[in-house]
C-alpha cells in the first residue's frame, strides 16, 4: 500500500498552533482578572466560577454537534465558523455592563471555542502518519499552553497598563483572535484526495463525508470511548477548578498580581516539554495506559501542594503538575482516532471532550461555591485532588491503543459487515 506524507502537514501543524493559541488566550485571560471584575461589576467568588464555567458549558452542549458538522463539511470551514463567533463575542466582552451580559457573550464566545476545538484534532489524523500522532497533537496542544500562559503574565503588566482597564483586554484578545482566523482561512488544506498518509488513509475515503447516524452510531457503541470521556473529565475538572482559580488564591495570601500570574502560567509553560516528552516516550515504549494512571497519581500530589504550599516548595509543585498534564492531555486526545479510526475521529473527539468539559463546567462553580460557603480555598483543593486521583481508575480501565500504531484503521461501516457475510 503507498505511503506518502506531505511537507505541507507542518504548515497545517503551525496554523492549527495558532488557532489553538486564540482558543486559550480568549478563554483564560478572564482569570487574572477576576479581582477587578468584582470591583467593577460586583461579582462573587461564586458567579465568577460560573463565568469560568460558561465556556466549558457551550462545549459540553456542541462539542459533538461541532464534530458531526466537521465530520460531513470537512475541518477547514468548521474552523472558520467557529473562530469568527469566538472573536466577536470575545470582543464584545469588553462592553458588557454587568454579570448578566458578561455571562451572556462569555457563553457566545464558547460556542465558537466549541465549534473549533474538537475538530482540530483531526488535523493530526489527515496530515501525519500514525507514528508522529501523539507527538504532533502535542506540538499542537502547546498552542493552547502558550495562549493560557502568556496572558496569566502579560495582562497585569502590559495589556491593563496598555488598554488602561479589563475591558481593553478582552477587545485586544478578541481581535487577535479574528485576525488568527484570517490566517487559518487563507492557508488551511483539506487533504487532497490523491494523497494517501498512512494505511489507514486511502484515496477513495478520506474526504468522503461520513453520514452523522454512522457516525454518532460507531462512537456510542464503543465502550472505551465512554471511559475515555470520564478519563477527560477527570483530567480537566481538578485543572480548571483549581487553576482558574489559582491567581485570585495567591493574590490573597499576599502575592503581588503579577507573581502570582507568574506563578499560574508556570503550569502552563511546563504542558510545553511535557506535551512533547510524554507523548515521545509513549510512542516509543508503544504504550498510553501507564501514561495515564501512574501520571495521575502524581499529579494528584502535586496539586494538593500547589493549593497548600507557598515559597519554593509552591513553584515545584506547580512546574512538576504542569509537566504530568502536559504529557497526558496530547496522549487522550490522540486515543480516540486511535479507538475508532480516523473517519469517526472529530465525533470521537468531541464525544470525549464533553468529558472533560462537563468537568470544566461544574468544576468552577463547586470551587467559588465552596470557597464562598466555607470562607477559604482548602475545601476547593481537597475537591481537586480527589478529582485527580479518580483519573487512575479510569486509566486503569482504558484499552491499551498504542502497541500497533501500523494497524490503525476504521471499524467495518454496516454495509461491509453484511457484504462480508
Amino acid at each position: 500500500m503507498n505511503e506518502k506524507v506531505l511537507p505541507y502537514r507542518w504548515v497545517m501543524a503551525a496554523i492549527t498552533w495558532s488557532m489553538m493559541f486564540a482558543l486559550g488566550a480568549s478563554w483564560f485571560c478572564f482569570t487574572p482578572m477576576i479581582i477587578m471584575l468584582m470591583e467593577d461589576l460586583a461579582v462573587t467568588f461564586e458567579q465568577a466560577g460560573i463565568l469560568i464555567a460558561l465556556v466549558p458549558l457551550s462545549l459540553v452542549m456542541l462539542c459533538i454537534p461541532g464534530g458531526l458538522f466537521a465530520d460531513r463539511f470537512g475541518v477547514r470551514i468548521t474552523v472558520l465558523i467557529g473562530g469568527i463567533i469566538m472573536g466577536i463575542f470575545g470582543l464584545l466582552r469588553g462592553f458588557a455592563s454587568d454579570f448578566t451580559t458578561l455571562a451572556i457573550t462569555m457563553f457566545l464566545c464558547g460556542v465558537g471555542y466549541s465549534i473549533a476545538y474538537p475538530n482540530l484534532p483531526k488535523v493530526t489524523g489527515m496530515w501525519f502518519p500514525p507514528k508522529e500522532y501523539a507527538l504532533a497533537s502535542g506540538a499542537m496542544f502547546t498552542g493552547m499552553e502558550v495562549g493560557i500562559s502568556l496572558p496569566l503574565i502579560l495582562i497585569p503588566v502590559v495589556l491593563i497598563p496598555w488598554t488602561g482597564s479589563w475591558r481593553g483586554v478582552f477587545i485586544v484578545i478578541g481581535i487577535l483572535s479574528l485576525v488568527l482566523t484570517v490566517i487559518w482561512i487563507a492557508l488551511a488544506r483539506e487533504r487532497p484526495k490523491s494523497a494517501t498518509s498512512s494505511p489507514q488513509m486511502n484515496s477513495s475515503s478520506e474526504l468522503k463525508g461520513v453520514p452523522f447516524k454512522e457516525s454518532l452510531s460507531t462512537v456510542l457503541r464503543n465502550k472505551y470511548m465512554w471511559v475515555l470521556m470520564l478519563t477527560t473529565f477527570f483530567l480537566l475538572a481538578p485543572q480548571i477548578g483549581l487553576l482558574g482559580f489559582l491567581p485570585t488564591m495567591l493574590t490573597l495570601k499576599g502575592i503581588e498580581l503579577t507573581t502570582a500570574g507568574l506563578i499560574t502560567s508556570m503550569t502552563s509553560w511546563f504542558m510545553i516539554p511535557g506535551s512533547f516528552i510524554i507523548p515521545m516516550v509513549s510512542d516509543r515504549i508503544g504504550l498510553r495506559k501507564p501514561f495515564i494512571w501512574v501520571t495521575s497519581i502524581i499529579a494528584g500530589v502535586a496539586l494538593y501542594l500547589v493549593g497548600t504550599t507557598t515559597g519554593i516548595p509552591l513553584w515545584i509543585s506547580v512546574i512538576v503538575y504542569g509537566f504530568l498534564i502536559g504529557g497526558m492531555a496530547p496522549i487522550i486526545l490522540a486515543m480516540p482516532i486511535e479507538l475508532v479510526g480516523p473517519s469517526y475521529s472529530a465525533t470521537a473527539g468531541g464525544f470525549t471532550l464533553v468529558g472533560g468539559y462537563l468537568g470544566a463546567m461544574t468544576a468552577p462553580w463547586l470551587a467559588g461555591y465552596l470557597s464562598t460557603a466555607t470562607g477559604s480555598f482548602f475545601s476547593v483543593v481537597i475537591m481537586c485532588t480527589v478529582l485527580t486521583e479518580i483519573d487512575v481508575i479510569c486509566g486503569l480501565m482504558l484499552k491499551e491503543t498504542s502497541h500497533d500504531l501500523n494497524s490503525v484503521s476504521d471499524p467495518p461501516t454496516r454495509a461491509q459487515k453484511r457484504k462480508n457475510l
